[in-house]
């Protein structure tokens, strides 16, 4: 009996790590998906705009300006994204046409699946 004490005792100690690994895992990826998907009511240039406010210690005119200065760049690099989506579109189709073509006709059926499944996460996304 007094054998089995110490294996229990390194069980426990083993169990209670995989648990906070797990936790702190799951925490951790649930911090990083706030902060990109901006869900703590900011969205991508207003944390641009804080975090230079916070390292810069801007004045509420510069805050704005900056601000102004921010949304429009944002705007022009969806205007840039749009104009070149449909090469960079064109581009990836050519390069899955030519992997495709040296698959197995069962891989490619996988492979075609993967597309299409990729193809939705995008348009959920809105891109």
């Amino acid at each position: 009996m007094k054998n089995v004490r110490p294996i229990y005792c390194i069980l426990v100690v083993f169990l209670l790590g995989t648990l906070c690994g797990t936790l702190g895992t799951h925490l951790f990826y649930k911090c990083r998906m706030d902060l990109i998907s901006g869900s703590r009511g900011e969205n991508r240039e207003e944390r641009l705009v804080n975090r230079l406010d916070r390292k810069l210690d801007l004045d509420a005119g510069q805050k704005e300006q900056v601000r102004a200065i921010v949304h429009e760049t944002q705007e022009d690099i969806r205007l840039v994204r749009r104009q070149f989506r449909p090469q960079m579109e064109a581009a990836i189709e050519k390069a899955q046409t030519k992997i495709g073509v040296l698959l197995t006709p069962e891989q490619r059926k996988k492979y075609e699946k993967m597309i299409a499944e990729r193809k939705g996460k995008s348009h959920r996304k809105g891109f």
